[in-house]
């Protein structure tokens, strides 16, 4: 049997459901697959191992007091997997005179910083925009505005021949 991304998405999927019924695990409403909210939750978790005074000072989902969130762990050894399976994993070095990983790394921080204020991915965004939360339209709408941007630098950056796909 050939593993299709769908065939696997979908036994994962399965199994985690089957997870949350027998350890009895709920989740946060519109509690999507968020890498920032997860990685926050994850960090709780451990400091919460470590320093149990610490717990209800910096609680972001209830549940990360309670149960490891090991969304970010499944992404990373999924990708890897991936990526080895299909021989496309190499490492690589910053191709882009501007990238800099002490400057990717800040990016990243304002990325996560910012996801976290507006309350989450664009999943958990989205739906909060569909109960009219106000924070929520007003995230939708920097996403959008942000991806369009982000598609115009690319294209720039592209027809410069400064950045190759």
């Amino acid at each position: 049997m050939k593993w299709t991304a769908a065939k696997v998405g979908f036994l994962i999927g399965f199994g985690a459901a089957i997870g949350q019924a027998l350890f009895k695990i709920f989740p946060p409403p519109a509690y999507g697959i968020c890498i920032a909210c997860h990685v926050r939750d994850l960090t709780n978790w451990v400091i919460f191992k470590i320093f149990p005074n610490f717990y209800g000072k910096f609680v972001g989902a209830p549940i990360s007091a309670k149960f490891p969130l090991l969304t970010i762990v499944g992404v990373i050894i999924g990708a890897f997997l991936a990526a080895k399976i299909n021989k496309e994993f190499q490492l690589k070095t910053m191709r882009i005179w501007w990238q800099r990983p002490e400057t990717e790394f800040f990016w990243g921080m304002l990325v996560c910083i910012g996801a976290l204020m507006m309350g989450g991915c664009p999943i958990r965004t989205t739906l909060k925009a569909a109960y009219l939360d106000i924070t929520a339209i007003f995230g939708l709408i920097s996403i959008f505005i942000g991806v369009i941007l982000g598609c115009k630098v690319i294209k720039f950056l592209v027809r410069k021949n400064v950045y190759h796909l």
